[in-house]
């Protein structure tokens, strides 16, 4: 988790983004390698941008030495990281071409040993049946880092079950890219879910963060996730930047009862995206509640925990 001392990554990430598309590519890569120690978990990213910026200022073997660093620290990258443009001047080098084979072998070794995970936890005071909560972590995340977020509902008698994609983008670095893939796996942890544990009528709810959300909101609309309730915080992915689309999974009949929560900052540079689906889900007949947290990035809000309870009570209760 990121230190309260520092702006929540996906902000900072989009500052260094402008700097580098303002061609400022020293400033970014200063700013870059002075907040690394803040964001532990993002170590990856944050190297990889900086050798992108040492290869843009004509520094190869700086950036050579910071590639080579990170594939030290066991980090590995999807071929479009090694395909980026910051890395022409790098290309046709010897060295260039030998770490991008070294990372295509480990991510190749980590493909063929991917498989869809089900984490599930058990509520402090066990009572049957069990009302459920299906969590789906965001893109570039795992379920085990983003569980910390949801749990706090074991102590209010929830089951809490923890999805992990098997779309594996970089060490311990999952996504729901491929919406059929993600599809088959969370109808198959439901099953999984519903044979195995007393699930409570009326008290299914899944909630998610990003594409995790975005993914939440697609499959219980269409109702192969047959959810009470949603709970999409900060969503993003290609859906909500195809508005005929969301029109088309509008027009059909939804499912019966189906409430929504939406949590978006306003510095979320899909802001304009997740509000206009709230309106049109409001449109549609789906009891809303839209969530605007003013200085927010593309992140959980700070008081989510203590109104996670109070939410549910919206979705499942009335």
């Amino acid at each position: 988790m990121v230190n309260d001392s520092v702006p929540d990554f996906g902000t900072f990430y989009t500052g260094l983004s402008a700097l580098a598309g303002a061609g400022r590519f020293r400033e970014a890569l200063e700013r870059a390698t002075a907040a690394q120690p803040g964001y532990p978990e993002e170590q990856a990213i944050l190297l990889h941008f900086q050798a992108a910026m040492a290869a843009r200022l004509g520094e190869p073997q700086r950036a050579l030495d910071l590639l080579q660093a990170t594939l030290d620290a066991g980090n590995w990258y999807a071929p479009v990281f090694w395909e980026s443009s910051d890395f022409a001047a790098l290309r046709n080098l010897e060295e260039f071409q030998r770490l991008r084979k070294r990372s295509n072998r480990r991510r190749a070794e980590a493909r063929a040993e991917a498989r869809p995970e089900l984490n599930v936890y058990l509520p402090e005071q066990a009572r049957e049946p069990l009302p459920l909560l299906l969590a789906l972590h965001g893109n570039l995340h795992n379920a085990a880092r983003e569980l910390g977020r949801w749990s706090g509902l074991l102590a209010h008698g929830w089951l809490v079950a923890s999805a992990q994609s098997s779309q594996i983008a970089g060490p311990g670095r999952y996504v729901w890219t491929d919406r059929d893939k993600a599809e088959r796996e969370l109808k198959a942890h439901y099953d999984t879910l519903r044979d195995e544990y007393p699930i409570e009528a009326g008290h299914f709810v899944v909630g998610g963060f990003s594409m995790g959300a975005q993914t939440a909101l697609a499959l219980t609309l269409r109702g192969v996730l047959p959810a009470d309730g949603f709970i999409a915080v900060a969503p993003g992915g290609p859906l909500l930047r195809a508005p005929d689309e969301i029109d088309a999974l509008l027009t059909g009949p939804l499912p019966s009862g189906l409430r929504g929560v939406i949590m978006i900052g306003t510095r979320d540079e899909m802001l304009e995206e997740a509000t206009s689906l709230a309106h049109k889900l409001e449109r549609a007949g789906v009891p809303l509640r839209l969530l605007v947290y003013e200085g927010l990035g593309h992140d959980y809000p700070p008081d989510f925990a203590g109104r996670l309870p109070e939410l549910i009570a919206f979705l499942v209760d009335g």
